[in-house]
C-alpha cells in the first residue's frame, strides 16, 4: 500500500471547517479534477456513501467512498474503492485560533504488479500534486466564507 499525507493549518474552528469538508456536493469546488459526484445518504455519517470520477493525468478514475467513520469537528474516515482500494482519512485538530487538516491516503491500485509499478512511476505523486491543491484550494474556500 502506498500512503499519502499532507496537513494544512486553517484559520477557522473545527466545526466550520467539518461543515465544509463534510459537504460532498461542493467537493469538486476544491478538488481538482473531481466530477460527477453522487451522493448516497446516510452521508456524511456512517454507512453513508459517495461515488465520483477524478480526471488526472488523462484518466478518469472511478471511485467510491464510503464513511467509516464520522465525528464532527474531528475525523471522516472512508474505505475506498474502484480505481483505488484503500482508505481516506481528514482529522482535525486545534490549533491556536484554527485549525489543522491532516489527510492520509492509504491505498493500491489493482493490478498486481503493474498496478504497483504505475503508482511508483506516475500516481503517487499525481496523488500527492492533488492532495496539496487540493487543500491549498480547501483553505481558501473555508477561510473565505
Amino acid at each position: 500500500m502506498a500512503i499519502v499525507q499532507r496537513n494544512v493549518q486553517i484559520k477557522a474552528s473545527p466545526q466550520e471547517t467539518m461543515a465544509l469538508l463534510s459537504d460532498a456536493s461542493r467537493w469538486p469546488d476544491w478538488y481538482p479534477g473531481m466530477t460527477e459526484i453522487d451522493i448516497v445518504p446516510p452521508f456524511p455519517e456512517e454507512g453513508g456513501k459517495v461515488a465520483f470520477k477524478v480526471k488526472s493525468a488523462g484518466l478518469s478514475m472511478p471511485i467510491t467512498e464510503t464513511v467509516l467513520d464520522y465525528q464532527p469537528g474531528k475525523l471522516q474516515l472512508f474505505q475506498m474503492d474502484g480505481m483505488l482500494l484503500g482508505r481516506a482519512r481528514w482529522e482535525l485538530t486545534p490549533e491556536g485560533d484554527g485549525t489543522r487538516l491532516t489527510t492520509t491516503f492509504d491505498y493500491a491500485l489493482p493490478g498486481g504488479v503493474f498496478g504497483k509499478l504505475a503508482d511508483a512511476l506516475i500516481v503517487k505523486r499525481l496523488n500527492a500534486k492533488s492532495l496539496q491543491e487540493a487543500l491549498h484550494n480547501f483553505k481558501e474556500l473555508v477561510e473565505r466564507q
